[in-house]
């Protein structure tokens, strides 16, 4: 495995440190703060990216936003990505549907970044901002693995924090669960609820140990607890954390997810099954509009 670039990794945090921000900028000292990084290297970083235009700098104030070079590499980037253009352009009338939030996302090889999110703010659901990652460790990520091959899925189970063997047996039980129905849904918790506040105040200070120790706290809470939900049905009432189903390319890879978030808890098990169809049939007709392809 190659080595990682450390000029690279802080060029990152910076990027990473303002996409998470939109609207706000930082001084120097503000950087050095929230990224850890020296104040000698926080300056030869930004005044690279600056150059470069990928940051600009306020002529009075003297901090820093994201710059116009990557305006033009947002364009570009959409235009090769089609499906997330147009998981991004669905999102809004997804959310009229389900009088919930919708929030789409895509993965690394180990992180889930949230792309956008439209529809009204719900106090029943995490708050996440466009920009910010979370791990893509379990219980998270299942309709990013669900089509993935045994060497990728066996990865993300190295990630559990949980490591018990009835947590993985879990795990995969919800990939199979996510493959045959086309959708993964998920059960709202106190854990769940409040890991999104965790991710954002991690976003502010992603230097912070204590903060990503509590992040992972949280991680494990719902690994450990019954976090997918695998049948709809009867009398029963549900409270959903999540609805995810994914959006494939032309190689009928997963290369983002729709998510419905926010539900208001109780819902019947037929309020249930329509909002996982309609999330499921969201990401079907962007799947074909963008000429990708489910795996056979």
């Amino acid at each position: 495995m190659p080595r990682p670039a450390p000029a690279a990794q802080r060029a990152l945090q910076v990027i990473d440190l303002l996409v998470a921000h939109p609207g706000q900028r930082f001084t120097l000292s503000e950087v050095v703060r929230r990224t850890g990084m020296s104040l000698g290297s926080a300056h030869a970083v930004l005044h690279t990216l600056e150059s470069a235009g990928h940051v600009r700098r306020h002529p009075e104030t003297k901090s820093y936003a994201l710059g116009p070079a990557l305006v033009a590499a947002g364009v570009v980037a959409l235009d090769e990505q089609p499906g997330i253009r147009r998981a991004i352009d669905a999102a809004p009338e997804l959310a009229r549907r389900l009088g919930a939030e919708v929030v789409v996302t895509a993965a690394t090889a180990d992180e889930i970044i949230f792309l956008a999110r439209a529809g009204d703010p719900s106090p029943h659901g995490p708050d996440l901002r466009a920009g910010e990652r979370v791990p893509l460790a379990p219980p998270l990520g299942a309709v990013f693995l669900a089509w993935s091959s045994d060497d990728e899925i066996d990865a993300w189970l190295a990630r559990d924090p949980a490591a018990s063997s009835a947590a993985r047996r879990r795990h995969r039980s919800a990939l199979d669960w996510t493959r045959r129905r086309g959708v993964a849904v998920g059960a709202a918790s106190e854990a769940q609820r409040t890991f999104g506040a965790a991710a954002s105040d991690l976003a502010d200070v992603p230097v912070r140990a204590d903060l990503r120790s509590g992040l992972t706290e949280l991680l494990t809470a719902m690994a450990e607890g019954p976090y997918a939900v695998e049948a709809l049905e009867g009398d029963r009432t549900y409270d959903l954390g999540v609805i995810a189903a994914p959006v494939f390319d032309a190689d009928g890879t997963v290369v983002a997810a729709i998510s419905g978030t926010g539900f208001a808890p109780g819902l019947s098990a037929a309020a249930a099954l329509a909002a996982a169809e309609a999330v499921r049939d969201c990401a079907a007709v962007v799947t074909k509009a963008s000429r990708g392809r489910p795996p056979a």
